[in-house]
């Protein structure tokens, strides 16, 4: 299906069906629905340009607290969403709709999906055919629930696993022909190193099959909760927030051998002092280093003795773990030292953070009528 076909003119007075009332213009939108953050894009860059029309929203919902006086909240509003519930988090309850990639709390994931709709389509006016990433073995439930949510703020959707739309997203078509190009959707194996989960993909130029993926619940997120008690027990005075110490993990994370030098400021019954995690925090990373590298040679084991070598010269990491100092280096040598034949483990080479949005809008603009779930 042409983009002519999947998107309706915006000229003149519009299509009409068979009634002859004017019909809404389609819009085709990708979504990286994201425990921490997500991303909606509405338009793909042009060629040679990597700038997207993505919008990046923290995914939470504020409700207000009781008895909160008006004039308080922006608006007096009744729900704030993304950088505006944080903003006013002192006088909200905040509530996250996602836990480990997948829906917790499903009226606010409504609330928050017809938020992110609004900053796209804010008069309403299309038809918003959505396609989202979902994590890689989300079960029948956690697909249902987000079938729920998604048909409550689109007139469409489709949902797809994140890895395949990551390496999607990645692809560049217009290099297809170089000899030199190596294609992500050819044959590869994508690591999306999330903040719930870390999801694996083999991916061979079709959408993904069950035996294809693996998903397994340990990402950016626990990567906090071990940093966070390994600061405790060095520093039993300090007491921080798990904002504080992902904060610190973000700025000084690293993979392999332990370091020092990483001193952070932090307060003690009100007064600044200084401390040193560096280490702490190598060892937290190590941890999520640890479970992947096991969880890479599961799925290395699945693939196909005619694709593996291939395959394993095009190892791809991507999502927000995969920005850790040295992680590509230290699970490449592991596979080294476990004896696999010229492993290559690299990072994707375009910005991570909106290429599962990317991937999603490309397969909206190509898919089919019968597709969507409505």
């Amino acid at each position: 299906m042409s983009d002519s076909e999947t998107v309706e003119s915006t000229s003149g007075a519009g299509p009409t069906d068979d009634t002859g009332a004017r019909s809404k213009k389609r819009l085709p939108l990708g979504l990286d629905l994201g425990t921490l953050e997500s991303c909606i894009l509405s338009k793909l860059s042009k060629p040679g340009s990597e700038a997207h029309h993505g919008v990046f929203v923290p995914t939470v919902v504020g409700y207000p607290e009781e008895g909160i006086l008006a004039g308080i909240l922006p608006g007096n509003s009744t729900m704030l969403h993304g950088n505006d519930a944080l903003s006013n988090q002192l006088h909200l309850r905040l509530v996250h709709p996602l836990s480990d990639g997948v829906i917790q709390d499903l009226e606010a994931s409504k609330s928050f999906l017809g938020y992110l709709r609004d900053q796209v389509d804010p008069e309403r006016t299309s038809e918003a055919l959505c396609v989202i990433g979902i994590p890689a073995v989300a079960d029948e439930e956690a697909k249902s629930n987000l079938e729920v949510a998604a048909k409550s703020a689109f007139d469409g959707a489709l949902l797809i696993p994140e890895p395949f739309l990551a390496a999607l997203g990645m692809r560049d078509e217009a290099r297809l022909q170089d000899s030199d190009y190596r294609d992500p959707v050819s044959n590869s194996l994508f690591i999306d190193i999330g903040a719930g989960t870390t999801d694996f993909c083999i991916i061979q130029g079709y959408f993904p099959k069950p035996q294809d993926l693996l998903s397994i619940p340990f990402g950016g997120n626990e990567v906090d909760v071990i940093l966070d008690q390994l600061v405790r027990e060095a520093y039993p005075e300090v007491n921080l927030p798990i904002s504080m110490i992902r904060g610190f993990k973000e700025e000084f994370s690293y993979s392999g051998e332990l370091e020092s030098g990483a001193r952070v400021k932090v307060p003690v019954e009100g007064k600044p002092r200084k401390i040193e995690i560096g280490k702490q925090v190598g060892e937290a990373c190590n941890r999520l280093v640890n479970e992947i590298a096991e969880s890479l040679k599961q799925v290395i084991s699945s693939a196909s003795p005619q694709s593996v070598f291939s395959l394993l010269q095009n190892i791809i990491l991507t999502g927000g773990g995969s920005r850790i100092r040295n992680i590509d280096q230290e699970l490449q040598q592991r596979l080294v030292d476990d004896g696999y034949e010229n492993p290559e483990v690299r990072l994707s080479d375009k910005d991570y953070s909106p290429l599962v949005s990317i991937g999603a809008l490309k397969v909206a603009k190509a898919a089919r009528e019968d597709q969507w779930i409505r």
